[in-house]
């Protein structure tokens, strides 16, 4: 646990096998408010209890619970929170329909799954989906949201004025909020102070994630902050600075994206095989990451299909990617 500033605590809440180690819950101590709560698990529940015991807070006086978004690494304690303080919970305005429109998936997210795979030329690794089929028709975990929260609107808490900021990439659900009186930005996922946020697209997801948080970037360039508060990693102080690393990192994956079919055309996952991952190279990675590094070159593609760069063909069930 770390003091940032007057009545603003940093949470170290720990996630297992998850190279990040842990998530970081903000306690803003005068209105007994936590923003993001860490993962459900007891080592998590038992963590976030004892750090808030040192702040001088006990869970049951949590007033308020805000979500930056629906990530089991930011929600998994939020019931957990409620049933013993009785907390309120907000999150923005569309977190209740994509809990429901995930409900709704529940029985077909294997199948799905398994559909995807193929069309993003992954056929060979369809045998590893035999481990997924323990998930068959199992519901989706959901929270109950009680004040949603959109673009542009304030948070009225006792010692802080939180205002929003909706920042879909990551999430489409994504919100960031700014402190203006104490100059601090929560921004959650949506900018790290070292590695990327994971924007990925799915076949059964509609949009534009890659462009959304491009656009998200450039909002907040310009807020006048001492420092930002993450998710994840460090607390850092370049906001400006730090998105304008990060645009240049998507502008050179698309660069690299485009070198790899300007001669021949290729399915997502041959594609990806090519580009230059920060986490491991991609012989190194395993399936699972295979899947997650797939589905953000999935997210670049579609945002430079959106932009005229690339072409697009559906041929014997599979897609394949060319230069327009």
């Amino acid at each position: 646990m770390e003091r940032v500033s007057e009545g603003v605590y940093r949470l170290e809440v720990p996630m297992r096998f998850n190279p990040l180690g842990c998530t970081h819950s903000y306690l803003l101590s005068d209105s007994a408010t936590l923003i993001d709560t860490g993962v459900g698990t007891e080592q998590a529940r038992t963590a976030l209890k004892n750090q808030l015991g040192v702040a001088g807070v006990n869970l049951s006086e949590i007033k308020n619970v805000i979500i930056t978004h629906l990530h089991g690494d930011h929600i998994g304690l939020v019931d957990f929170v409620r049933s013993i303080s009785g907390a309120t919970v907000y999150a923005h305005s569309s977190a209740k329909r994509i809990q429901e429109e995930r409900v709704d998936r529940g029985s077909s997210f294997f199948r799905d799954s398994k559909n995807e795979l193929m069309m993003l030329g992954g056929g060979k690794y369809l045998n590893m989906f035999s481990k997924l089929e323990r998930f068959r028709g199992r519901r989706r975990p959901t929270i109950r949201v009680d004040v949603t929260l959109d673009d542009g609107e304030q948070a009225l808490l006792d010692g802080s004025t939180l205002e929003v900021f909706w920042t879909p990439g990551h999430a489409p659900e994504h919100i960031c909020l700014f402190d203006e009186d104490k100059r601090l930005f929560y921004s959650g996922d949506h900018v790290l102070p070292r590695i990327t946020s994971h924007i990925s697209l799915h076949m059964y997801q509609k949009g534009d994630p890659l462009r959304d948080y491009l656009k998200s970037l450039d909002r907040l360039k310009g807020l006048q902050v001492d420092a930002v508060l993450p998710a994840h990693e460090h607390v850092f102080h370049d906001l400006d600075v730090r998105i304008t690393e990060l645009k240049l990192h998507h502008r050179r994956r698309c660069r690299e994206i485009l070198n790899t079919i300007r001669q021949k055309e290729k399915a997502v996952f041959q594609i990806s095989a090519e580009v230059s991952w920060d986490s491991k190279p991609w012989p190194q990675m395993d399936f699972w990451s295979k899947r997650m590094a797939a589905a953000e070159t999935l997210a670049h593609l579609i945002y430079l299909k959106n932009k005229e760069e690339v072409k697009e063909e559906l041929r014997d069930g599979v897609l394949y990617y060319t230069i327009r």
